[in-house]
């Protein structure tokens, strides 16, 4: 008996995303993620885990500059039209940022 396949929900190809002023952000990212599966993005602060996040909804202030594919059930993110990702943005996907609230505080003890 065969299992049935995976439908693949993202795909990134080589993101790389560089802020204004030559600023390397993000360089070579690939993942995927199937249907199912969570993903969950960890790091020191600074090393691209926002940058990466918001590059996937097109949300990058403007003049940044984002190359590669973002492939989000099968159409490329960096591709479409603005009305599209909009409508992606309103019903197809969503991220969920950790709140400074919930981050770990030095001053108690653990």
């Amino acid at each position: 008996m065969s299992t049935p396949a995976k439908r693949r929900l993202l795909e990134v190809r080589n993101l790389e995303v560089t802020y204004t002023g030559g600023a390397a952000a993000v360089r070579g990212v690939d993942l995927s993620l199937d249907a199912g599966q969570k993903l969950g993005i960890a790091g020191e602060s600074g090393c691209g885990k926002s940058t990466l996040a918001l590059a996937l909804l097109r949300l990058l202030p403007t003049g940044t500059c984002t190359s590669g594919e973002i492939l989000l059930d099968g159409e490329d993110v960096l591709t479409m039209k603005w009305g599209r990702v909009r409508a992606v943005r309103w019903a197809g996907a969503s991220i969920v940022f950790q709140g400074a609230m919930h981050s770990l505080n030095a001053v108690h003890r653990i």
